[in-house]
Parts: structure tokens; sequence; C-alpha cells
């Protein structure tokens, strides 16, 4: 593959070391033969909204940051160019008790707004006179209706993927999901602004993404009308136990790119898709107790699942640094002490090895771990390679995907992986990062399929999350279609059938008839439907009895210590350990 007509044009990248200029690979094509012979290209957008009609629903996840929880929710209608089409999902963990005062992010952002409460005295006789104030505020505090918010006490908190997973209660059919931090500041239209950009990629499935640039740089930038330089992490390191690690801090930047540039890294802190983004690759609520541990994982999660992430060409959000509260002076857990929610060692370690399974990474991982990462069924059956291959299998949702495979992930970013002997490892230095190639795949996959289906290997699978606000088809197994030709991104790697089928050759209408008659076909269907009501209706029926059961007592659990899932009518983390969500 040659590169295009490039140079400085296409903008530059600075990787950590030094400049290059970005390289914008052409279009790849393979020869199959074929007639009617299509590039390799991403799946086309498939919507028809614009910038001033698309839905864009906003994850927020906030821990004891209600002051800075506020400001975001204020500012985000306010540079929107559309506020009436931003929707917003709260994730909350306070202590509204804190002597140290640490209000929600709603009571704060509606003080903001003119619409505060007055003092109350403490105790029971005034929780009434409370309880009308605040009932009058959520009344008259303007946007509440485009508010959905789970909440629940800081003692619970377990880390921000933990906090992130809880999105699939609040997420409903809206079009696009940006996920951003509390303490985030925005572009002039910043909607407006997201959309252009995610349409430039001409990917149905591209991840715009990058670490946001701090309010102090872009004071210094001179503001947004110079904000041609954007935040880029090119350097991917390999941990001390061979998880490869993104930097919290971006080591790179961009400078007058002409269009998005694709990345083999993204932000927790800012990312915006299409969203079944959030249903193809829900937030995993078994990765408690991480922060840079997860995020690669995660990358690889989308990424084999079709995913591409862009490094957007112009910055749409911003970081706040603002201090509002004592608790941004304190000193948590963690190397840096970063990790602020309260400690348990035995969920993070746990949660470490679901991530170095995840990535099929054997060093470090005891006998007894892997028995107890597998579900203890046949699929656990034998030495610690099957048992862990049993345990990626139980992953499901949260394992990878099958459009790409983890080979391609490595070579895409440049590094490798520690064999079992924990030897060959090696990051990438944050070479490549001015010229990734996309990496083609099979859209006849859906993104939702996992590695391991239909293989048996799975003893204890993982469940789905429910998303009970969402009824489009991605929250519920299926996925959009996608009617282009040119958008199978693997148009050479069809069959003979299905390029016939696609281009019209065969099975028209003529070529599709039958002489089987039609009550031999009744008579059939009669007896097929009798077949499957025996084998697979009455098992579910019976199914979903056991789960009834167990989602209506799910709060008496206590919260999962080991990686081992208890039963096969299993609740996720997040819901067998919080009560009232």
């Amino acid at each position: 593959m040659s590169a295009s007509t490039n140079g400085s044009n296409n903008g530059r990248v600075f990787d950590g070391r030094s400049f290059q200029d970005v390289v914008i690979w052409p279009v790849p094509t393979k020869s199959t033969g074929h007639a009617d012979e299509q590039p390799l290209i991403p799946v086309p957008p498939t919507t028809t909204a614009t910038p001033s009609t698309s839905t864009i629903f906003v994850s927020i996840p906030q821990f004891r940051d209600g002051k800075r929880c506020a400001r975001t929710l204020q500012r985000l209608f306010h540079h929107a160019s559309h506020p009436d089409r931003v929707v917003v999902g709260l994730i909350e963990q306070t202590d509204t008790e804190h002597a140290n005062d640490d209000p929600t992010c709603l009571q704060e952002y509606c003080a903001l707004e003119g619409y505060k409460m007055g003092e109350h005295k403490a105790g029971v006789a005034h929780k009434g006179e409370k309880q009308a104030d605040w009932d009058r505020v959520m009344e008259e505090c303007p946007r509440l209706g485009q508010m959905r918010s789970v909440r629940f006490h800081a003692y619970a908190a377990k880390g921000p993927v933990y906090a992130r997973s809880f999105i699939r209660k609040v997420l409903g059919n809206e079009e696009f999901c940006m996920q951003i931090d509390a303490a985030t500041d925005f572009a002039q239209g910043w909607d407006n602004l997201a959309v252009t950009q995610w349409m430039m990629t001409g990917n149905e499935y591209a991840v715009l993404s990058n670490v946001p640039m701090s309010d102090k740089e872009r004071e210094k930038n001179g503001g947004d009308s110079s904000s041609v330089e954007v935040p880029r992490q090119c350097a991917i390191k390999i941990g001390s136990e061979g998880v490869p690690l993104f930097e919290n801090i971006a080591d790179g930047k961009a400078i007058g790119l002409t269009q998005p540039l694709l990345s083999a890294t993204q932000s927790s802190s800012f990312a915006f898709a299409k969203c079944h983004y959030e249903t193809n690759v829900p937030h995993d609520p078994f990765a408690v107790q991480l922060l840079e541990t997860e995020k690669f994982p995660r990358f690889a999660r989308l990424w084999t699942r079709g995913y591409d992430v862009y490094t957007p060409s112009a910055n749409i959000v911003y970081r706040d640094n603002a201090v509002l509260h004592p608790l941004h002076h304190t000193t948590g857990h963690g190397d840096a002490g970063e990790r602020k929610w309260p400690k348990n060692d035995n969920e993070r370690r746990n949660a470490h090895l679901r991530m170095k399974v995840l990535l099929d990474i054997h060093h470090g991982i005891t006998g007894a771990e892997a028995s107890s990462l597998a579900g203890g069924g046949g699929g656990g059956a034998g030495g610690i390679g099957s048992k862990i291959s049993a345990a990626r299998a139980n992953l499901g949702i949260y394992g990878l995907g099958r459009r790409r495979t983890l080979a391609q992930l490595l070579d895409f970013a440049g590094i490798a992986l520690p064999g079992r002997d924990f030897a060959g490892q090696r990051g990438n230095d944050g070479s490549g990062c001015s010229d990734r190639a996309w990496v083609p795949y099979d859209a006849s996959i859906s993104s939702k399929a996992n590695l391991y289906d239909g293989t048996g290997t799975a003893d204890d699978l993982d469940p789905e999350p429910i998303f009970p606000l969402r009824t489009l088809p991605d929250a519920t197994g299926g996925q959009y279609d996608h009617p282009f030709a040119m958008g199978n991104a693997a148009w050479d790697e069809m069959t003979s059938a299905q390029r016939k089928l696609a281009s019209g050759d065969e099975f028209s209408r003529e070529g599709s008839s039958s002489d089987v008659p039609y009550s031999a076909v009744f008579l059939l269907w009669i007896v097929g439907l009798y077949v499957w009501y025996g084998t697979f209706a009455a098992k579910n029926i019976n199914m979903n009895r056991k789960e009834v059961g167990v989602r209506s007592s799910y709060t008496h659990h206590g919260p999962r210590n080991s990686a081992r899932k208890i039963n096969a009518t299993k609740i996720p983390l997040s819901e067998r350990t919080l009560k009232n969500v």
C-alpha cells in the first residue's frame, strides 16, 4: 500500500519526540475478480440527521464533585447550539450528610440557575419542609426534564468504570452519545461541532476521542478561535504485569488537521459516537477499582468489534481544573493517591486479572485464580490454559469481538504482549502516531458477536446488560441495517452466494419459486413450531421465573469478592450490590 499525496497539507503530529507529517492512506482495494468490485471502506454513516436535528445523550459520572459537575451541566446547555436536543445521564456518588458539604450535581446546578433551597434546621421534625423546598426547586429548575440520574452513596463507589456501567439505566433512544468527566468545559456550539466532526470520518463505527485540553492551555492558545492544536495520545506502554497502558495526560498533539485522524488510543474523559457504541461495547461493571488498567482492554473490545477511534481536528471539550471541594486536596489510595473511592484490594486484584484474561495474558495468574475465573463447568476443566480460555469465553459482551483479531490490534498499535514466559512485550514509544492505516473487517459479522460465540467454551457466561429505556434494535441484540454495498468493509470476503444475492444475479423471484405444495409447507411449519416450543419456549419460561426471583432479591446480596460468578442466573455486580437505583 502506498501513501497518497500528503506532506504538511494534512497537518502534523508531535508524537512526544518529534513532529511528523500526517499520512492519509488511500482507500484499500483487493482484486476479487468480481464485476462490481468495490473498495474496502468503513461502513458509511447510516444517519440522515443533521447537526441541528441529531439528539445527543451526554453521560456524566461524578464522585463527590457536585460543584464542578453543576458548572459542567450549566455550560453544557449554555454552549450548545441546540440545547433542546441534549439529554443528560448523571451517575452521582455523593455523601450529602458530609460535614465538608458534598452536594448533589442537580442541587448545585439549580442553585447556579437561580433556584436555590433555603436554610433548614437539622432534625427529623424539619425534613418535611426541607423536602417541600426541594420539590419546589425541582419544579422550577430549568431543563430537569432533559436529565436522568442514578444516585448512590459515595461509600458504595468502586471507581469510574463501575460508575459508567450505570449508563445502561438512563440511556434512551438518542442517536449520539458523548462521554465526559464531571469537570468539563465546552467549545461554543460543541454539539454541531461534534456531529460534523463525526460525519467527516465517513464511518458509522467512528468514535471521536482524545484527552481534553486543559482550560489553562485553552487560554494560552487563544481560546476556541485558535483550536488548531488538539491533544493526541501516542505512546502505549506495557505495565508491570503485561497490560498495555495509556497515560492520563496527552503526550503528543495534532496541529492543523484537515479531518479527524485515526488513533490507537482513546480517552475516558471524552468520547463521542453513535449510541450503539454504548450497547455493543458496554462498560464492564466487573472492572471495579481500576483506572489506567482498563483503558487499553476497553479499546481492544471496541476495536475488535469494528469501532475506530479518531482524534478530532478541533477541540470539542476542555478539562476544568478548578478546585471547588476539599476532597480535591486529599490523597486517596493508589500510586499517586488518585483513587479516592473506598479501597478494596481483593476486588481490584480480581478486576486486574479479568483484564489480563481478556488480553490472553497468562503470566501471573495462578492455578487457583484460573479456577475461580472459570465457572467450574466443563469448559473450566483441564489445565490453566483451558481454564483461562473458559474465563475469556465467559466474558461474553465484555470480551473481544469477532470483526477483528487481537493479533491485528497489536500490529495496528505497534505493540507486543508478553508471552507465556513473560518475555517479548513491547510498547510503541509513540511511533506511528501520524500514519495509522484503517484495518478492514467483515461487516456482515455483527458488532455484538463475541469472540467465543458458538465454540461451547463458556461455562458461566456473564449476563448482558439491560437498557430499560432504549427500544432500538442495538439494545436488544440486533444491529442497524447497512444497505450500502460499498459499506461492507469485507466485500471481497463475501461468499459467492452473498455476492450474487447482493447484486441480484440469483435468488430472483423466478429462481426462488418452488414446486413444494403449500399444504406440505404448512404441515412442516406446524411440526416445527411444536418442536421449537418443546425445546426452547418451556425452558425459557422456567429461566425467566428464576431470573425474576433473582432480580426481586438482588439487593440482599453483598459485594462480589471474587472473580467467580456465584450462580447461573447472575446479575451484574452493579445490580447485586446497590439498592434503589
